[in-house]
């Protein structure tokens, strides 16, 4: 009997999308339960493989037409030895054997690869990028994460942590990013950071309808700042204008480092609709380059939250598949 499908597996610190997935990149049975972290490693394995078995009953599929697991899993990691390293979101994590205790677990080969460039696969493969060669996802959230596809292949890099989009430097000596480095993009453009930018403002006295906010003790959000920009508060116009400048930054230069024909925008900010995309593409024109107009689209991803678990099981069919789609290691 064909091998004709795959299970991918999001491992997130907050929840765990698991989800059974053709080879086309069809979902065909999926499910999300708590992640359980401050049960450790070994509770939280246990919880992703009850998971994998629970959305192969629940597809109707024996097990013997399951051809893999792939993992897509937060901060940074081993592909090539399959551990997860030291990931900020799940304490007490190092240098974990995921893959190998998934595959034992569920009696299936397994991959184990980075969440944000298992999305970015995700939206190449079944997503926003259908149809295109060269991509690059940015993942718009509380940081910012990302993933490259150059001539139909991820991107992982010769340590494997490739593509760490979010840190590359936009401000050389800026602030400080949680990652130790100064200026990265992530410090200023993430949903927490756009917040965090404003609130620092008003604290520095700059007046904005936003200080209500703080006066009654509750926090500042990266939708109030938009809510605000959008009613004509001036720091908040500033800040929301500053965030999508510097996002049309980090596109230009994804433009010329992969020359990608789309670059695709996902994540809990894209929310924002047309006040994120609207003036990405205006300052992306105003930036870039004028000798070849060699242009990406630039649009959002269309996979949501399912682009991690769909992602991770097409990186698993290139890995164990008939090697029609390979990735570059």
């Amino acid at each position: 009997m064909a091998r004709d499908h795959v299970v991918g597996v999001d491992l997130g610190g907050t929840n765990i999308k698991v989800g059974v997935v053709t080879t086309a990149g069809d979902v065909v049975s999926s499910l999300s339960v708590p992640t359980e972290g401050q049960g450790g490693p070994d509770h939280v394995i246990d919880r992703m493989v009850a998971g994998a078995l629970e959305v192969i009953r629940a597809s109707g599929l024996s097990k013997d037409r399951i051809l893999a697991v792939g993992i897509g899993a937060p901060g940074s990691m081993s592909h090539k030895q399959g551990i997860i390293i030291s990931p900020p979101n799940l304490p007490g994590w190092t240098n974990v054997p995921i893959r190998d205790k998934v595959a034992a677990g569920t009696g299936l080969p397994t991959n184990l690869e980075n969440d944000a460039n298992a999305a970015a696969y995700g939206e190449f493969w079944a997503g926003g990028g259908r149809g295109t060669n060269d991509m690059v996802l940015f993942t718009l959230g509380t940081g910012i994460g990302g993933g490259i596809i150059i001539d139909g292949r991820l991107v992982r890099g010769f340590f494997d942590n490739g593509a760490e989009l979010g840190h590359m430097i936009v401000q050389p000596g800026g602030r400080l990013c949680g990652c130790g480095q100064h200026g990265c993009i992530e410090a200023y453009a993430s949903a927490h950071f756009t917040a965090v930018r404003a609130v620092e403002a008003i604290k520095n006295g700059e007046k904005s309808s936003l200080k209500a906010l703080l006066d009654q003790g509750l926090p500042v959000e990266t939708p109030h700042v938009l809510e605000a920009a959008n009613a004509g508060d001036p720091l908040a116009a500033r800040i929301w204008d500053e965030t999508c400048r510097l996002l049309a930054v980090a596109c230009v230069n994804m433009q010329h480092f992969s020359n990608p024909q789309k670059i695709l925008l996902g994540g809990g900010m894209i929310g924002a609709g047309k006040y994120l995309l609207e003036p990405i593409r205006k300052y992306f024109l105003d930036f870039t380059w004028k000798a070849a107009k060699d242009y990406p689209l630039i649009d959002f991803a269309t996979l949501g939250n399912d682009a991690g678990f769909i992602g991770a099981a097409g990186l698993a069919l290139t890995e164990f598949g008939d090697g029609k789609a390979r990735t570059r290691s």
